[in-house]
């Protein structure tokens, strides 16, 4: 008993002196100018609590909390708010477990009157701890920030008695299509049959412009029906359903329906219909490329429009659109017989064909970049064939110059998310922040061939050009933000890890924007 008592003592010291010198480290370095000394303090206070110290745990992280997203100030310096110190504060509330300490948290989630973000930072930390009936009850808080993160815990918990929630938020149509992400997020996890029914009403219901929406019921329902079957028609999916309830084989119709063709770039593939393509125009896009990139599976040209008759009378398709559709093959054509020689002829060659075959529900944004970007748009525009011919001249006119810098490219693609400016839905949700209620784009491509190698989160003093990027930084950053946007981001790496190290692609960057966000990652060799 004497040896319990002295081991209890000795971890009692230890725990002692390991707080005292986690407080220490946060007084000092709280308001550094370096991120990483914020998030290194906070993380500090995480590993270091105890039960007697949770409480104080609490209060000393929710004021640093406070501190960090106070940076942005009127909204404009949002840069300034550190995705590291975020993600550092978030993983110190889940370690605290003492009642009264949780007790407060829940209490500091449920203020409305208090900011959404910071709101929505504690929910996301109460994950594994708050009662389930605390979160249901966040999850149709009126704030969209509020709504998301709790959707996102209960998602987390994977708890079947949450799906009646999931499946009430995917049919709110006053809820933006992040919430309703997480929603299937959570009905995904639970794989809880009793969602089906539900499930296949939704895909009649979901909107043309909500395209990945409908691929991610399509997704949940062949888990749960056990069925390959790649339609929109509900009918069919429901016979599936019967037939997997009455334990027959269902014989599968192939591929009718109302299925859509998936956009496809460099080889991946989405059925999103709100795309930003974020393209590299650096130097080293001049490089050689000795072979071409995979080709997608043949295609036939877009149909014309089909004659719209009225009455006795029919309306032809208009001159100008004919031309541009006519003057758009005519530079693909170009393409599909040239022979590719440099990364910059993959990236037009593979570019021009993916918008040729883009259907006119699609919204995209193009924004190109180097160690500067330029939007061709500012906001989305429809795939028509004059703004997909606009869009076809620039890429033929591209000429690769200057240094990478990816973050500073993608930085300006989410602002398609926030404030899309489409001319056919212009009410934003200013209030919101991250989150919108309106179709912004929920689905990136991005391209490099290079390395992030200027603007935020280079290291400065990095000698070695493999290791010029913060990756670690990068990714706590783009965690920060998709925490809430929700946009998918598929990635592409062009050229071969044979070449100069100075233009050699970062797959380790671009694999892990990939998973952060549920992309997918390619790499494009030769």
């Amino acid at each position: 008993m004497k040896a319990i008592a002295l081991i209890l003592c000795l971890a009692t010291a230890q725990d002692g002196r390991k707080w005292a010198e986690a407080t220490a480290y946060l007084q000092r370095f709280s308001s550094s100018r370096d991120p990483l000394d914020r998030a290194a303090a906070v993380k500090g206070l995480g590993e270091a609590t105890t039960d007697k110290t949770d409480k104080l745990c609490w209060q000393l992280v929710g004021g640093q909390l406070r501190q960090e997203l106070a940076r942005e100030g009127d909204g404009r310096n949002e840069d300034r708010v550190s995705g590291a110190v975020l993600e550092a504060c978030i993983e110190a509330f889940r370690r605290i477990a003492a009642k009264d300490a949780v007790d407060l948290m829940v209490k500091a989630a449920k203020n409305k009157g208090d900011s959404p973000r910071f709101r929505a930072h504690v929910v996301w930390g109460l994950s594994a701890r708050a009662d389930l009936k605390d979160l249901s009850e966040l999850a149709d808080d009126r704030q969209p920030h509020v709504q998301i993160a709790a959707l996102d815990a209960l998602a987390e918990r994977a708890d079947a008695g949450s799906v009646d929630l999931f499946l009430k938020a995917i049919r709110d149509d006053k809820r933006g299509w992040e919430a309703k992400l997480a929603a299937l997020k959570g009905i995904d996890r639970a794989a809880d049959e009793k969602a089906v029914d539900a499930l296949i009403e939704s895909l009649g219901k979901v909107k043309l412009d909500e395209g990945r929406l409908k691929d991610e019921v399509l997704k949940i329902l062949k888990k749960l029906v056990g069925a390959d079957l790649n339609t929109e028609d509900v009918n069919a999916w429901k016979a599936a359903w019967a037939a997997k309830k009455e334990g027959k084989d269902f014989l599968n119709p192939g591929e009718g329906g109302t299925t859509s063709e998936p956009i496809e770039f460099f080889g991946l593939k989405t059925k999103s219909t709100r795309i930003v393509f974020i393209l590299d125009r650096t130097g080293s896009m001049a490089s050689p490329l000795r072979m071409d990139p995979p080709k997608p599976a043949p295609k036939d040209p877009p149909k014309k429009p089909e004659v719209a008759t009225g009455g006795a009378s029919g309306r032809k398709e208009a001159p100008e659109i004919a031309a541009a559709r006519d003057e758009a093959a005519r530079i693909k054509k170009k393409y599909d017989e040239r022979k590719v020689e440099t990364r910059m002829d993959a990236l037009k060659k593979e570019f021009i064909h993916t918008i040729w075959n883009l259907n006119e529900k699609v919204w995209f944004g193009v924004v190109f970049y180097e160690g500067n970007h330029q939007p061709w748009r500012d906001h989305l525009v429809p795939a028509t064939w004059p703004n997909k011919l606009e869009i076809i001249r620039e890429t033929d006119r591209l000429l690769p110059g200057g240094p990478t810098n990816i973050w500073g490219a993608l930085e300006h693609a989410y602002r398609y998310v926030e404030q899309p400016q489409r001319p056919d839905v212009m009410a934003v949700d200013k209030k919101g922040n991250y989150a919108t209620l309106v179709a912004g784009a929920d689905t990136f491509f991005l391209m490099t061939d290079g390395a992030h190698n200027t603007g935020k989160f280079v290291k400065e003093t990095a000698t070695n050009p493999l290791d010029v990027c913060d990756v670690n930084g990068f990714a706590a950053e783009i965690r920060k933000i998709h925490r809430i946007r929700k946009v998918v981001i598929n990635t592409i790496c062009l050229g071969s890890e044979a070449a100069q190290p100075a233009l050699l692609p970062d797959p380790k960057l671009m694999q892990k924007i990939a998973e952060e966000t549920g992309g997918e990652f390619t790499h494009i060799r030769g």
